[in-house]
């Protein structure tokens, strides 16, 4: 009976914090509809029926969910000083989610245009790739939320450090992607609107999101030490999702051609099967760090 009310207690607990990640998660939906003043969300989503939209605001409503859960990581004893904490981080991670949406608009999916494509053109292939990088990127943010820092200065400074490595990482990835791949992916979904190839690369994308989470969760002050152990998780990490995109042939599609099957047949069953592969990469890779470098 005791271990039955004392859990009850720990979850009640937990109400308080629960509620405050609620708050901001609507500033965070919030933000969103600030900064995209031109598309109206709930016209698109009801009226207008809109696909590809709706991929998009979900991809970025989930990785909303991961930056700001980043913020509850290793809660103390004072519920005032957890909450004020929870707020700070979470409020940065809304903002630097945003921040990550502006570079990946800039540099990731640079020749993409992404607000023509998904609400004039309804391209859900683009919404699909979009959407995976909104995801990765709040992944990213809750590795670098779940740090510890020695005073609250230091938290800012460690915070932007490890974000803009986290964010390096999704910018080469961009890059990597159309280096691995056997078709012209912008022009498979930009042009073509290839709903398999917004699978496969989204799927990427969130592969090396849950692979920087990885590499970013718990790390301190210490600069020099912990940045070299990041980016060393996060360029092998990186290294086995590209291995992984060539096993997808031999093990996934044993008897077909990966390339022709997503950017010639548009199969969008492959462009699954090759976006679960990149995930599937991702979480087993994250749950070898945490038992190697004893993260949580």
């Amino acid at each position: 009976m005791n271990a039955l009310i004392e859990s009850i207690k720990a979850v009640v607990d937990l109400v308080p914090y629960y509620l405050l990640g609620l708050l901001l998660f609507f500033l965070g939906k919030f933000a969103f509809d600030l900064s995209t003043p031109s598309i109206e969300d709930d016209k698109e989503l009801t009226e207008r029926d809109n696909p590809a939209f709706g991929v998009l605001f979900s991809g970025y409503m989930v990785g909303l969910a991961f930056a700001i859960a980043g913020s509850f990581f290793a809660l103390g004893p004072s519920v005032l000083g957890n909450i004020v904490n929870i707020a700070t981080s979470g409020v940065a991670g809304i903002v630097l989610l945003r921040l990550g949406m502006i570079i990946g608009d800039k540099l990731i999916l640079s020749t993409f245009q992404i607000e023509k494509e998904i609400i004039q053109g309804r391209n859900v292939a683009t919404a699909f790739a979009v959407s995976g990088l909104f995801v990765a990127t709040g992944l990213m943010i809750a590795g670098v939320m779940s740090g510890e820092s020695r005073s609250f200065l230091l938290m800012l400074r460690d915070i932007a450090i490890y974000w803009l490595v986290g964010q390096a990482f999704l910018v080469v990835a961009g890059f990597i992607v159309q280096a691995i791949s056997r078709y012209d992916v912008r022009k498979a979904i930009e042009e073509d609107g290839n709903i398999a190839a917004g699978l496969s690369m989204g799927g990427f994308f969130v592969g090396l999101g849950i692979i920087l989470k990885g590499a970013l969760t718990g790390t301190t002050s210490n600069l020099g030490p912990e940045l070299i152990v990041t980016v060393v998780i996060a360029v092998v990490g990186l290294i086995l999702l590209i291995f992984s995109r060539f096993l997808t042939d031999v093990i996934l599609l044993p008897k077909a051609w990966f390339a022709a099957e997503v950017a010639q047949q548009k199969n969008v069953a492959a462009g699954a099967v090759s976006a679960i592969g990149f995930i599937a990469v991702g979480v087993l890779f994250n749950a070898l760090v945490k038992t190697q470098f004893f993260l949580v």
